[in-house]
């Protein structure tokens, strides 16, 4: 096989090959926890930081509380916050704000 004016060795091929199959899944896997959490983070910025980066309501980033909290009070409101219905965030999308959100260092 010739690659870039070169020969390859056939001995050489089969270990390549298997680098790239091997990569695939780590890959693919990376790939999904980060368009995860980029629509979660977009969701924030589009929605809730309206209200979260303007002072109105906490400060939601950095608090190091779990998922849980994340999901149930969008769903349910408290106090000044609205609950927001299914028909609002659906919930993949609300899991992947749960998931950026329990996960987001705080801002410096």
């Amino acid at each position: 096989m010739v690659n870039n004016g070169t020969r390859m060795g056939a001995g050489r091929l089969p270990a390549v090959t298997l680098a790239m199959l091997l990569a695939l899944p780590f890959a693919s896997a990376q790939a999904q926890g980060e368009a995860e959490i980029s629509k979660g983070q977009q969701f924030y910025e589009k929605v809730c930081a309206k209200c979260h980066e303007a002072g109105i309501g906490p400060v939601l980033i950095g608090r190091g509380l779990p998922e849980a909290v994340f999901k149930l009070i969008p769903r349910s409101g408290l106090r000044a916050m609205p609950a927001f219905r299914v028909s609002d965030i659906d919930d993949a999308t609300l899991q992947s704000l749960a998931t950026y959100l329990a996960n987001a260092k705080p801002k410096q």
